[in-house]
């Protein structure tokens, strides 16, 4: 919901993915008032990340939770992948901060990213 708020805010666009057809219908009905600003979109997120061709000025990974096998290969082939939409003041927001971002943090900070803020839970980096 923030991130629609935010997007209404600055009369941006806001593009949200998810694999699962029941989190999208749940998501539309908690940012009806933004809709306007929303682009849901159901499928993988590696597929969609492949076939988008859009900047990405802030990019939030929260696929798979961290306990399933594969989660942090999923999410650092996100992050290969998206690396050439984002630019210079992009911001990217990892989630479930452990095991799941370990090869993330670690491929984005051998490629010029740094870590601007980072809680128990969560690790925004930017170039």
């Amino acid at each position: 919901m923030i991130f629609s708020d935010y997007a209404r805010y600055i009369n941006g666009n806001l593009t949200s993915c998810d694999i699962d057809k029941k989190n999208i219908e749940n998501a539309k009905k908690f940012t009806k008032q933004n809709k306007e600003f929303i682009t849901f979109v159901i499928d993988d997120s590696i597929n969609f990340l492949t076939n988008f061709n859009k900047k990405i000025d802030f990019l939030y990974l929260d696929s798979l939770d961290g306990q399933f096998e594969g989660a942090s290969k999923h999410q650092l082939e996100e992050i290969k992948i998206a690396k050439k939409y984002l630019h210079d003041q992009s911001l990217v927001l990892l989630d479930d901060k452990g095991d799941k971002t370990k090869l993330s943090i670690d491929y984005m900070l051998e490629n010029n990213f740094k870590i601007l803020n980072e809680t128990r839970e969560q690790v925004l980096l930017s170039f």
